[in-house]
């Protein structure tokens, strides 16, 4: 399942220095292989437990909500394969929905923070804790 954050790169990323463009295309990219490999040089590197600096920090909170959503999306996997065709229909449609409320949600949550350099990363905090709490409702699902 994929997640269009789209808008909120868009506005971001017009509004972003080109040396910062740069700087966060590196690390966009790096943690991105980090989350889909789990194991990449860049996860050597970067110690989360106390990152230095913003591009650290920055690069942290995006590596943690991509970690959270790959981890969501293990679960929804796992209980998909558990349903009949009617409720896998209903859960699909339900989880579009539950997409769509959280990325409103969150866009509304950091908006007074748009322009500045720290939006991004309070989007991906939002999306972060709301993943997980998706998470959670989903594996109470998948222990019944």
């Amino acid at each position: 399942m994929k997640i269009d954050l789209n808008k909120g790169r868009s506005r971001f990323w017009s509004l972003a220095k080109p040396s910062k463009r740069i700087a966060l295309l590196a690390i966009v990219g790096t943690t991105s292989v980090l989350a889909q490999s789990g194991h990449s040089v860049m996860a050597q590197q970067l110690n989360c437990d106390r990152p230095q600096g913003d591009v650290e920090v920055r690069a942290c909170i995006r590596l943690r909500y991509e970690l959270a959503d790959k981890r969501l999306n293990d679960v929804y996997k796992q209980l998909i394969a558990k349903l009949s065709k009617e409720e896998k229909a209903l859960l699909s449609e339900s989880q579009l929905g539950w997409i769509k409320q959280r990325d409103n949600t969150c866009e509304f949550e950091v908006y007074r923070n748009r322009g500045g350099s720290g939006f991004q990363g309070f989007l991906n905090e939002c999306l972060e804790r709301s993943t997980k709490q998706r998470t959670a409702e989903l594996e109470k699902y998948l222990q019944r």
